[in-house]
């Protein structure tokens, strides 16, 4: 017999060891990208901000219809233009609505027809649904300290500040910030 014949594994020389995948590189691979971005997942959705689902109209078409939103947890400061997710009291009841904010304390907000009129100048058009002027006009309102005037972007199906009046900075929950669902509409808000 020859040396060269080879017959294969023994027990003396079992052959080429396979390569193992060691738990702690399984770990390192799947369990600590998942980890992470669970802890992403808390942070965003219940630490920093908090969803909120849109319920109406009256904000088209910036905001839809079942659209999902995250807002700020709390809020430091409001500006003119933010949009808002607030608590008022509609008939002594209170109501969740989502608005832009038209004027903040010690501004002038005059309405004509959909438009509004801040200090005496328009307001910036942000593809707000504006019939144009109707013969509808409000008296001028001084947005007391502490409120805000609020108005819905869809103005021909927006309860707001004309009918409610202005409505309390304190009852502001967040400003919305994004949208994450329905994923095709997925984008920050302005």
């Amino acid at each position: 017999m020859s040396d060269d014949l080879y017959i294969g594994p023994t027990l003396l020389d079992p052959g080429p060891k396979e390569p193992r995948v060691s738990g702690e590189r399984v770990a390192r691979l799947v369990f600590l990208p998942l980890l992470v971005m669970f802890g992403a997942i808390i942070l965003v959705f219940f630490v920093l901000y908090q969803p909120v689902r849109i319920d109406g109209p009256s904000m088209l078409p910036t905001l839809r219809s079942a659209d999902r939103v995250l807002i700020t947890r709390g809020v430091r400061s409001v500006k003119r233009g933010d949009v808002v997710v607030l608590v008022a009291s509609e008939n002594g009841q209170p109501i969740e609505l989502v608005k832009r904010v038209i004027g903040v304390p010690g501004d002038v907000v005059e309405v004509k027809g959909d438009v509004a009129y801040v200090n005496g100048t328009r307001e910036p058009d942000r593809g707000q649904h504006i019939s144009g002027f109707d013969g509808l006009s409000w008296e001028p309102v001084t947005v007391p300290r502490g409120n805000l005037f609020v108005m819905g972007d869809n103005r021909a199906q927006s309860e707001d500040s004309r009918y409610i009046g202005t409505v309390p900075a304190s009852g502001v929950m967040g400003t919305v910030v994004a949208v994450f669902a329905p994923i095709q509409r997925l984008g920050r808000v302005h």
